[in-house]
């Protein structure tokens, strides 16, 4: 069963019920459930958090993988990170106005931008990361290794199944 609880500042995130655990084993649909009440809390607790220093989810994210991997075109961010074209280039925005970003011509192809970090990004980035690493410690404090041991046999089930349908549907 899943209820609702107040996370603050208008943000609501989906609380799952402690009772009736073995539900969610014979019902795929609460299993799914279960599933998109996890992430979305945990998007929900990260944007709470960005939202501290006037970041973006988006915009954290292309602080992070701008930060990762250099040089990279407005277009490859938007399909490295499963964002919309538009939208890319409406979060870059912000971080280009901000200075975090620096956003020049491509020299290979006049067409293309390419995108950095400036030093200042690099201080946003870090705070991202913190915040993210915090987050983490947050969540895995409340397990145990055999947690641990059990979500990651279950990570990999789950992995290898989606794995498993997306090849059958690329098959013709």
């Amino acid at each position: 069963m899943i209820s609702v609880k107040a996370m603050g500042e208008g943000l609501r995130a989906p609380r799952l019920s402690t009772t009736g655990a073995c539900v969610a084993r014979r019902d795929p649909e609460e299993f799914l459930e279960r599933l998109s009440a996890l992430s979305q809390g945990l998007r929900l607790v990260a944007a709470r958090e960005y939202a501290t220093f006037e970041v973006g989810s988006t915009q954290a994210k292309f602080l992070r993988y701008i930060g990762r991997h250099g040089r990279i075109s407005q277009a490859e961010l938007a399909r490295a990170t499963g964002t919309d074209p538009t939208l890319t280039g409406r979060a870059l925005e912000t971080l280009i106005e901000r200075g975090w970003v620096r956003r020049e011509r491509s020299e290979e192809d006049r067409r293309q931008y390419v995108l950095e970090l400036a030093e200042a990004g690099q201080r946003a980035r870090r705070r991202v990361e913190d915040t993210r690493r915090r987050i983490s410690v947050r969540l895995v404090a409340e397990l145990d290794e055999r947690d641990f041991e059990d979500f990651d046999r279950i990570m990999k089930k789950l992995l290898a199944t989606l794995e498993e349908s997306l090849e059958a549907r690329s098959k013709p």
